[in-house]
């Protein structure tokens, strides 16, 4: 190279020995790491750890200041190895609903045209009908207090046949409004309309048009955290007023001596320290009062009920949730002709799913039925139903439906209790996320004790469902 031609030919060199060069480099670069050992060795430790910590709150500082859609983008969950994933798209298909401001209202429409077969010892009725199935949801998007409206309705026409038309509707409105941290108080208002069924124990006989039924209930409950328990109290009231039946020849039945105004508290104690399982207890009385002193049958059915039950709430997660109980229950009549009414009580409502796509529900009730018979008391109806949903492809679901009832009659022994079997099979194939086909197949049968007149109850239909 031409610097080294030019150190060599120098007259004077100044080089040092190629030896001592390279001890030299050799020493230099020896000491040059042993002193960068020990700076580093005599840095505090807790450096590191801040800085990282830094760097970790200021990375968690970030993902919570995400919107949900953004956590959702951003942060996809994987799942377990078995179940399949989806890492590309967040979006279930479901009608996205119109936005009101902080609302997003959830209208659906549903159009069937449905056969149904009614057969008992002495008739067999059939008719085929379209039915236009209205329905509605209103949610609230409030960072602290919530609001639900539920609306639907049921409209029949019949094409052909003689069994009678059963139009219903059902508004609901839920109120929750958070107090503070540690009361929470619950507003429910709702309404409901149907006719009644020409198989209910109170149903007028041989009526060519049975009764309307309207149902007006309002709840209001308070809520408070008190440290390792939740106390809650609610009062109810329910106003049921009862329309005209219609007999052959146009003879008007009045359903007047049936109106009534209920009234009801109860009280709830939850011991809330583990948040899986929450064992409660719960008391309640009410007080029954009819427009009329004296019905007309010439009886007065004023009556007080008590209840007493206990059970537990779990929430497990997506696996297993909701709540079941045991209990006891007391009507006690005004007119000592009445027996009174006492039964346990069996109550619950669960959610089960065992995998991604499967789901069960399992509902337990039991209720008290007030009648209007001579020297008939009411009635206890113990409800079972089971509930399958299979989602078989992304578009097509399916699911079976199994139910069980016990009506056990309660005071005079004239009127036979009642089995009450069903079962249905539903199919729904979502086209798009705005247009689904539907079909049911059901199946009802209704078997009094001792009676030749049982009831098996039949129907098919199939329709398409708007949403938006």
């Amino acid at each position: 190279m031409h610097i080294g031609k030019a150190i060599l030919n120098s007259k004077k060199s100044t080089r040092f020995p190629d030896t001592m060069v390279k001890g030299s480099v050799i020493a230099f670069a020896y000491a040059l790491l042993a002193s960068t050992s020990s700076l580093a060795q005599s840095l505090p430790t807790d450096l590191d750890a801040e800085t990282l910590g830094a760097d970790t709150a200021q990375s968690v500082t970030n993902i919570n200041q995400l919107s949900e859609l953004d956590r959702a983008r951003q942060n996809i969950s994987t799942g377990s190895v078995n179940e399949p994933r989806n890492l590309t798209n967040t979006d279930d298909g479901s009608a996205p609903g119109i936005r009101l401001g902080t609302l997003t209202l959830r209208p659906s429409l549903q159009n069937q045209i449905i056969y149904e077969q009614q057969k008992s010892a002495t008739s067999t009725q059939t008719r085929t009908y379209n039915q236009t199935n209205l329905g509605a949801t209103l949610e609230s998007d409030w960072s602290r207090h919530s609001l639900n409206i539920t609306g639907s309705a049921i409209l029949q026409k019949n094409i052909r046949g003689s069994i009678e038309e059963n139009p219903s509707a059902d508004l609901t409105g839920d109120l929750e409004f958070n107090i503070n941290d540690l009361l929470t108080a619950n507003l429910i208002t709702s309404y409901n309309f149907s006719k009644e069924d020409r198989n209910d124990p109170n149903a007028v006989s041989n009526a060519t048009s049975q009764a309307n039924v309207h149902t007006f209930s309002s709840s209001l409950g308070l809520t408070k955290e008190l440290g390792i328990l939740r106390g809650s109290v609610t009062g109810s009231l329910t106003r049921v007023i009862n329309g005209d039946a219609t007999l052959p020849g146009n003879i008007i039945v009045s359903g007047n001596d049936r109106d009534r105004l209920n009234l009801g508290l109860a009280l709830r104690l939850q011991y809330a320290a583990n948040p899986v399982l929450m064992p409660f207890i719960e008391g309640e009385i009410g007080k029954t009062n009819y427009d009329q002193n004296v019905d007309n049958t010439g009886t007065n059915r004023e009556f007080s009920s008590y209840g007493l039950r206990t059970g537990v709430v779990a929430d497990l997660g997506d696996k297993l949730s909701g709540e079941a109980s045991i209990g006891y229950v007391v009507n006690s009549f005004k007119d000592a002709t009445l027996a009174d009414i006492k039964a346990v009580t069996f109550d619950s409502e669960l959610n089960w799913s065992p995998r991604r796509g499967t789901s069960a529900t399992l509902g337990l009730a039991t209720s008290v039925e007030p009648s209007t018979s001579a020297g008939q008391s009411g009635s206890i109806l113990y409800a079972a139903s089971l509930d399958f949903n299979q989602e078989i492809t992304r578009q097509l679901n399916a699911t079976l439906g199994l139910d069980y009832s016990l009506r056990d009659f309660r005071g005079s022994t004239s009127i036979p209790n009642e089995n009450i079997y069903g079962v249905s099979l539903a199919f729904d194939w979502a086209i798009n996320r705005y247009l689904s086909m539907n079909s049911d197949l059901s199946f009802r049968r209704t078997d009094r004790f001792g009676s030749a007149d049982d009831v098996d109850d039949t129907s098919i239909g199939i329709g398409l469902t708007l949403t938006r």
